[in-house]
């Protein structure tokens, strides 16, 4: 989608800039049939919903173009233009780095970083794109004071010989600029049908270097509604079968058998931003243990020498006690994956009356999600 605003006085009418978002809308998902998650007991400050560079604002191309034209420039013409971002929703930012949103308890943070300038030469001509003093290409920049922080490229003309008139052409006089949001929890937060960014949100460039004040609209799209969390697990009790462990009486203990992958799955009522996993041995009240301690499954005592170990997707150890985070939780039905494997831990295996062990054992886990 292409969005532009042509100034409106004098010889300066032929100059116009665009930028085109390629039609990204980053926050039409987040409707109120799928709303984002925000617990109102997470601390001030926390993020609500990260929109990174590729899910926000990952390709705006700003161009510049008097359509072919020649034209006179004010008398303080430098021979170079740049946009910078003026206002979020019709409101000015508040220079401390947060856009207020509909919701008091809620602001909008925001990144920006250039990605690529044309630094093609031409005759007769300033750079048709440079990057501007003190700011560097690819760098992230936090957006606290607007024009400062956003005035990344300028954009120089090709002129005359007694530089009386100026010419801008989009094939030259082009960059792309990216960025990326944050929503951000600043006090209580208001549960109810009214959208957080409204409907037809939208960024306002102001095309700074030539007299007068034109601007142009990056649109947002319409939706981020937000509800109280909930997630739960979808089966209260979980069987897993870890197959069996051919004992070891030599080497070095821990020995670990084979891997048995299991989901876990869970249900949450909306976007949620952060799901954990937590696992505590049902048999012990040790924290922060890499082993379930084993029973016999006859007889219901505890074994020596032998552990159930917990494992991430990846194959990572899970310590019991310690939140395994498991990133977003989508509205509706989710997955958790992991592993299990028995673990022998000493050269015997044995009972509580030191007898040698063999048999079918059991190990219990509880798991607490959290979410937020």
């Amino acid at each position: 989608m292409l969005f532009s605003l042509l100034p409106v006085t004098g010889q300066a009418a032929v100059l116009h800039c665009d930028i085109d978002s390629g039609g990204a809308l980053p926050f039409s998902p987040y409707t109120r049939e799928n709303p984002i998650a925000a617990d109102q007991d997470i601390p001030d400050y926390s993020v609500v919903l990260s929109l990174d560079y590729a899910q926000f604002l990952p390709n705006m191309r700003l161009s510049c173009t008097s359509d072919g034209q020649e034209f006179e420039a004010p008398a303080a013409f430098d021979g170079d233009i740049s946009l910078s971002l003026s206002a979020v929703n019709d409101a000015a930012l508040d220079w401390t780095g947060e856009a207020q949103t509909t919701n008091n308890g809620i602001k909008l943070r925001m990144y920006i970083k250039a990605v690529a300038i044309n630094e093609e030469t031409l005759p007769d001509s300033y750079p048709p794109a440079r990057m501007a003093s003190g700011k560097r290409l690819g760098v992230e920049y936090p957006v606290i004071n607007g024009k400062d922080d956003t005035t990344l490229v300028q954009f120089g003309a090709q002129y005359n010989a007694s530089k009386t008139l100026y010419k801008y052409d989009k094939k030259y006089n082009f960059a792309i600029e990216s960025m990326r949001a944050e929503l951000i929890k600043f006090g209580w937060m208001e549960y109810g049908s009214e959208a957080v960014i409204p409907p037809g949100a939208h960024l306002t460039f102001t095309i700074d270097g030539l007299s007068g004040i034109t601007t142009v609209d990056v649109p947002l799209g319409s939706g981020v509604y937000i509800a109280a969390p909930s997630c739960t697990l979808d089966n209260k009790h979980q069987v897993v079968d870890i197959g069996t462990l051919r004992k070891s009486g030599s080497g070095t203990f821990p020995q670990e058998g084979p891997l048995t992958r299991f989901g876990m799955d869970f249900t949450c009522s909306s976007y949620t931003s952060n799901v954990e996993f937590t696992f505590d041995d049902a048999n012990s009240a040790l924290m922060g243990s890499d082993t379930l301690v084993v029973h016999d499954a006859a007889t219901n005592k505890a074994l020596n020498g032998i552990g159930v170990g917990l494992y991430d997707s990846t194959g990572k150890a899970v310590r019991t006690g310690v939140k395994q985070n498991l990133g977003v939780g989508q509205q509706g039905k989710n997955t958790a994956t992991f592993q299990a494997a028995i673990v022998q831990t000493a050269p015997a295996i044995t009972d509580s009356g030191g007898n040698n062990f063999t048999g079918n054992i059991t190990a219990k886990a509880n798991v607490t999600i959290t979410y937020y």
